[in-house]
């Protein structure tokens, strides 16, 4: 009899045990299930980050900042390159019809869209200018500027780039890089520019009786180069159109100078040309 009790409270005993186990491992693989469903549902985070142009934040680590970068370290159609004239093939005319513009300046500290570049003097155009390439017009969109050049030309690098940003209605883009040389004169459009800079980053001025003359920085009879690239800051986007003209604009040592001091230097390496052809032609003005 005693014994016989003895193991009917061993059997619970060892009864209870074994559910005890079980329900640990069942709560901890639901727990462990629970966790697992939480990080594949974590979405990684798609927002841009700030970058730069040195250290960390610097071209070479651009596309470590964010996923949505990625393009800057990974894409084969990246910009700037170096441009060898003699490897160009020769290709069609490009034409540009460019109007007055009131100065509708800004100096922009960071991006907000995909059209507004960041770390650099900005002006917004009024409309009306366009650019056209081929079948396809542009309308100009804004211009903005970097110190030293980004592109190349032959392996030497210019003071200074403009790029005026084009886009079309099916919102590809295209955009014209002028390149600027230390010259005797002042730039007439330069200069007033740098007479209303803003005070600050993140500023702008809207200066209504104030006009540039865009055809100013479009000489007639230019050679051009074309190729496909991409946006020369983060997202590092692919497919732009670019137009690099061979023919360079010139500007005072002191207008280089007052552009240089205030977004400088803010101009990306060149990129590996990978299986692409740069293209030669001439440009006109006026429309088609």
């Amino acid at each position: 009899m005693i014994r016989s009790k003895i193991f009917q409270r061993l059997f619970v005993l060892m009864t209870l045990a074994i559910f005890v186990s079980c329900s640990t491992k069942q709560d901890q693989a639901e727990e462990q299930t629970s966790a697992d469903s939480v990080a594949v549902a974590a979405p990684v985070s798609a927002r841009p980050v700030h970058w730069g142009y040195d250290g960390e934040d610097g071209p070479a680590n651009w596309a470590s900042l964010s996923p949505v970068y990625a393009l800057c370290g990974e894409g084969k159609g990246q910009s700037p390159i170096n441009i060898v004239k003699s490897q160009a093939k020769s290709s069609a005319t490009w034409s540009f019809d460019y109007k007055t513009t009131s100065l509708r300046i800004a100096h922009t500290e960071h991006m907000d869209d995909i059209l507004d570049n960041g770390h650099t003097i900005q002006v917004t155009v009024d409309e009306g200018s366009t650019f056209t390439f081929g079948d396809k017009t542009y309308s100009l969109i804004q211009f903005h500027f970097h110190t030293p050049s980004e592109h190349m030309i032959d392996g030497k690098n210019l003071p200074m780039e403009m790029h005026l940003v084009h886009q079309s209605d099916d919102k590809s883009l295209a955009v014209v890089s002028v390149l600027f040389e230390e010259g005797k004169e002042e730039n007439p459009n330069l200069a007033k520019m740098i007479a209303n800079f803003p005070a600050a980053k993140g500023e702008s001025n809207h200066i209504t009786d104030v006009n540039l003359e865009l055809k100013v920085n479009m000489p007639d009879h230019n050679e051009a180069f074309h190729y496909v690239g991409s946006l020369t800051t983060p997202p590092c986007s692919e497919s732009v159109q670019w137009l690099v003209l061979g023919k360079f604009r010139k500007a005072s040592a002191a207008q280089i100078k007052a552009f240089s001091d205030r977004i400088g230097p803010n101009n990306r390496p060149v990129q590996a040309l990978n299986e692409r052809a740069v293209e030669s032609g001439d440009i006109t003005q006026g429309s088609k």
